[in-house]
């Protein structure tokens, strides 16, 4: 067999044939990782009407039970004060009548009427009347004055 020539393709660059390339710097591997920032998060509040309004509802009405609380509190207050008052006007009444019992004497009324011309019940004529009432006219219900009505017009 025959032999082949040696072909040997030689790598080398020559200076202006190519661009010359940039040494690769070696990526720095480190086994610390920072902490990324995180993005703010954004509030959003949202506002339900009929909830709002629900509130305001119940801060009104807790406003007018306060309000009704204190004005029943006085009115109990009142009511105590008047019943204490009657309280002691009928003590007052009381302590009166007796007075008024033990100041005079019956018989002695009785002597000063009869002569100032007191009359006995059993001396005094008596006189006995029968009154009668008349009868009042019955009372028509709507349905008949409608009737009447009704018949008066073609009447």
């Amino acid at each position: 067999m025959a032999m082949q020539p040696e072909v040997r393709y030689i790598n080398a660059y020559v200076s202006g044939t190519a661009v010359p390339q940039q040494p690769k710097m070696p990526q720095k591997t480190s086994s610390v990782q920072l902490p990324r920032a995180q993005k703010r998060q954004r509030y959003i509040l949202q506002v339900d009407m009929v909830a709002v309004v629900g509130i305001l509802a119940a801060l009104v009405f807790s406003v007018m039970l306060i309000v009704s609380l204190v004005q029943m509190n006085q009115a109990r207050q009142e009511a105590l004060v008047m019943k204490n008052y009657a309280l002691s006007l009928q003590q007052t009444n009381t302590q009166l009548q007796n007075t008024y019992h033990s100041s005079y004497n019956l018989d002695e009324v009785r002597d000063i009427a009869l002569a100032m011309g007191m009359v006995p019940v059993e001396q005094v004529p008596h006189l006995q009347m029968q009154v009668t009432q008349p009868q009042e006219a019955p009372h028509q219900t709507a349905w008949e004055s409608f009737w009447t009505f009704f018949l008066g017009m073609f009447a």
